[in-house]
């Protein structure tokens, strides 16, 4: 099992780690609009023919517009639009000009008109079957490793992990991960350091990192206990 987890790890690096250099130019179904809320991750995929919902277009002249289009008119129309910058090939920043509302939008929402704000860094990540823009500091290899954190996450499967609970009164991450205790001594908590964590119905489910090794621990808010996430034997 242990064997497997190598495996899986190295599969999600490389795949992180041979993002190509992706032709962001066209017409593209997006799971929001540019600049209509504080978006952290928009999905992207390449829109040949006209449909309905959201869609992107990035023009060659560094402008762009966002639309959303429904069936009937009985909903809010939304459309933004701005420049955007290539700033290299793997980040992209979008500056909103306009953002409109129209058909049932409420009373709150308004159009608005030069504005020039800043909507920020996104990181250009090619997935298997969509192009995913993530808020990004610029860095890539913090872009590269969130990716990653990501990832791992998503190919956790509490039902495949065995767990030994601890008692915790740790108000951190860090103090909780200390409280911990490896019956198996698969891992020394003193050299692992938190890197990311989610939050499940199940408790938080925290990512550590020991040198080029990674575990996961559960952490129940509710009674206040910790278990180190033992992979399963398959016997």
């Amino acid at each position: 099992m242990r064997n497997n987890v190598v495996l899986l790890f190295l599969s999600i690096f490389f795949s992180v780690f041979s993002n190509a250099q992706t032709n962001i130019y066209g017409t593209w179904k997006i799971d929001g609009i540019i600049g209509a809320g504080d978006y952290k991750e928009y999905s992207l995929v390449v829109q040949k023919k006209f449909s309905l919902g959201s869609n992107l277009r990035l023009n060659l002249d560094g402008t762009f517009e966002s639309s959303y289009f429904a069936s009937c008119g009985n909903d809010c129309f939304t459309s933004s639009s701005g420049r955007f910058m290539l700033i290299d090939e793997v980040h992209i920043r979008f500056v909103l000009v306009d953002i409109r509302f129209s058909g049932f939008c409420g009373g709150n929402l308004k159009s608005e008109t030069e504005l020039n704000r800043d909507l920020g860094i996104f990181y250009i990540y090619k997935d298997s079957d969509s192009v995913r823009l993530i808020k990004s500091n610029g860095v890539l290899e913090d872009d590269k490793n969130k990716i990653l954190y990501n990832e791992l996450m998503d190919s956790f499967d509490w039902k495949s992990y065995d767990f030994v609970w601890n008692n915790t009164k740790g108000n951190d991450q860090e103090d909780i991960i200390k409280d911990c205790i490896d019956n198996r001594e698969l891992i020394d908590f003193s050299n692992c350091k938190v890197v990311f964590l989610k939050k499940e119905k199940y408790g938080d489910v925290i990512l550590v990192q020991e040198n080029s090794n990674f575990h996961f621990v559960i952490y129940d808010d509710f009674k206040k206990k910790v278990s180190l996430a033992y992979p399963r034997v398959i016997e």
